[in-house]
């Protein structure tokens, strides 16, 4: 039996985390489970992400902390695993016993601090995972405070593309934060009521290097955060009590849940609010891949899910390629070869922001620079000539983002987008070294329902010259729901039709002979001969039916199904006439019609009738013209020609 994609396996080796008592400092070291490369793979290695239980925390792997106060700590460890084949270590815990002579108010540099503010120098979100489904992650809130007091927003989950995905499990508490669920978002209007701009930043591990100022005109504030907030399902809030400029961190766990899409090609956005009491709002944006392993060359694409009933003739994708060097050298030439599908417009290609940070190349000897150029139609090769990207294995790293780097760049779809996934990947080249390929970054369209909608004229066909007559046209009104938009595959197609018809019995000349009631010029009635007769009826229908049919898109513009339906007749209208042929003594003959009003047959039994049906004007959404051939042992043969819409 295959294991499932998203059962996490769980490490059994009993990491733990060794202390060492300086003469004021303490120093850690992990001892956790041996690293298993992937076989042919790239050098297999650790993140770290230490929490010395006092608000402070460091990236580095084995290193020293100085505590301020006199006391007992909780040190925890959160690891990560690059490249490797095990399961993700279990997160070490340990106590320390601080004594005062190795107390002190004199805060050493702090690197992760130093390092950590590199988007507006205020407020900053880091992750130190992924989001892998069924692990957790940390996310990291920094915040150099503007003003004594403040309001900190978190959102998570949008609502387009992971609505679950995420659950904040707990929250540190070294500055009384204490983490509430918004559950009327309405309530915080009240916090824009006096905001005239805001800063927003983004970083996806490293940061983008980009800022957008705003400025708002009155009213326009609050419809900005108002929409922003109603982006995502998900809002937490605490408050920030502290003094101006003194460094504030919290970590908050999140659960990634099973239900987070687990495609390695999407980017969900987390979304940090700062706003200090009469201050203006700082807004940084955390972009974080979704995975199935840390692997961090990686390509990714937002939207990954779209919704194809709204979606443009032109949709705009953005896509992330992310990159890592392992050795201990730096690297010097990249080459990104990336590969993208028909429907795909490389030609489109706009670059956003990359790193290493660097100009484009004004000639094909330039180092230090980048420079792209189109591979026939589906590829696109980005190379960054001469630079000097450090290594994770280099023995002077002292920051493991700067190992990475990334290109950021939208691309546009061709006008005729079928309903169908967009993958693409990337060949990366480091310096000499064979490529690297990255995951499939694909975009999918959302699965849904189209609702349809039929007005048409129903045409059924029989001789006369039986029991039920000449059948007569009438009108059809119906609904239908399939599955939105299938492309190059069946699907199937249920709908609810009322259709009206009627029949017409005439027949002439009945040589029948007898007596009838006829009254005279006063009224009064008398019998007299007839010498033959006339016999018709008009019979009026509802018709109900439940068709079901498998339908095939052959192309944007025709489609053809088959199926069957089951139909009940329902009788809302019956009436007979009698004209009596009389002849007088002249030798005439005069005509006397009696109308009859009979009572309406009973609905008829279920009846069974198999169909076709063709389709021309919009296959996948919008509006065609259709003709529907059925045929049932009674009735015979149905044409229904209808107008559609599919919406």
């Amino acid at each position: 039996m295959a294991q499932d994609s998203l059962i996490v396996r769980q490490d059994t080796f009993p990491s733990r985390i060794e202390t060492q008592y300086l003469d004021s400092t303490i120093k850690f070291k992990p001892v956790i489970r041996p690293l298993v490369p992937i076989p042919g793979g790239r050098q297999a290695y650790f993140t770290y992400l230490w929490d010395f239980g006092d608000g402070n925390f460091s990236t580095k792997e084995s290193p020293e902390h100085q505590y301020a106060k006199a006391g007992e700590y909780d040190v925890s460890l959160y690891i990560v695993n690059n490249y490797d084949n095990g399961p993700r270590p279990k997160k070490p815990k340990t106590k320390v016993q601080v004594e005062s002579r190795m107390a002190s108010n004199q805060k050493a540099p702090n690197t992760f601090e130093q390092q950590f503010f590199k988007s507006n120098g205020i407020f900053q979100l880091f992750k130190n995972a992924n989001a892998v489904p069924g692990e957790d992650m940390s996310l990291v809130v920094g915040v150099k405070p503007t003003s004594n007091k403040g309001t900190v927003l978190i959102l998570t989950n949008e609502k387009l593309i992971n609505p679950t995905g995420f659950l904040v499990a707990n929250q540190s508490k070294y500055h009384q934060e204490r983490i509430i669920p918004v559950e009327h978002t309405k309530d915080l209007q009240r916090l824009w009521a006096n905001v005239k701009g805001t800063s927003i930043t983004q970083s996806g591990s490293p940061d983008y290097g980009t800022i957008e100022e705003i400025q708002f005109k009155p009213g326009e504030a609050n419809k900005f955060f108002t929409d922003l907030i109603e982006e995502y399902n998900t809002v937490s809030q605490y408050e920030i009590d502290g003094n101006t400029n003194e460094t504030q961190f919290s970590i908050i766990n999140l659960d990634i849940t099973p239900e987070m899409l687990a495609d390695t090609n999407a980017i969900v956005t987390l979304t940090g609010i700062y706003l200090a009491d009469g201050k203006d709002p700082v807004i940084h944006k955390l972009d974080v891949p979704i995975i199935k392993s840390h692997d961090p060359n990686k390509m990714s694409v937002r939207p990954a899910l779209v919704d194809y009933r709204i979606q443009f003739k032109k949709k705009k994708l953005t896509y992330k390629v992310q990159f890592q060097n392992d050795g201990e050298g730096d690297a010097k030439n990249i080459r990104l070869e990336m590969f993208f599908p028909q429907q795909i417009n490389t030609r489109s290609f706009k670059l956003l922001n990359l790193y290493p940070e660097c100009d484009t190349c004004k000639s094909p000897t330039d180092l230090g620079c980048y420079s792209f150029e189109f591979v026939d139609e589906n590829k696109i090769v980005f190379h960054f000539k001469g630079i000097a990207l450090p290594g994770t294995a280099s023995p002077t790293l002292t920051d493991q983002d700067s190992s990475k780097g990334f290109i950021r760049f939208t691309l546009e779809t061709h006008k005729k987008l079928q309903k169908k996934s967009l993958p693409s990947y990337t060949n990366i080249y480091f310096d000499k070294n064979e490529p690297i390929r990255t995951n499939q970054a694909t975009m999918r369209f959302r699965p849904g329902l189209s609702p349809i909608v039929f007005l048409g004229l129903n045409a059924p066909a029989k001789a006369a010259n039986d029991e039920i007559g000449r059948l007569t046209k009438g009108l059809s009104i119906g609904v239908g729901l399939a599955p939105i938009a299938p492309y190059k595959r069946p699907y199937w197609q249920v709908e609810l039709y009322a259709s009206t018809f009627g029949s017409e019995f005439n027949q002439q000349n009945i040589a029948k002979q007898g007596e009838i009631q006829v009254p005279d010029e006063r009224g009064n009635l008398q019998y007299r001969k007839f010498s033959g007769m006339d016999s018709s009826s008009n019979k009026k229908y509802i018709s109900l039916q439940l068709p079901v049919q498998i339908r095939y898109n052959i192309s944007r513009y025709i489609s053809a199904g088959v199926g069957a339906l089951v139909k009940t007749n329902i009788n809302y209208h019956r009436e007979e006439a009698i004209t009596y042929h009389i002849p007088d003594a002249a030798g005439t003959t005069s005509a006397y019609t009696i109308n009859n009003q009979v009572a309406k047959e009973k609905r008829s039994a279920l009846l069974f009738a198999p169909l076709v049906d063709l389709n021309i004007g919009r296959a996948y959404l919008g509006p065609a013209l259709g003709i529907r051939y059925q045929y049932d042992k009674t009735y015979k043969n149905n044409i229904n020609l209808y107008l559609m819409w599919r919406l």
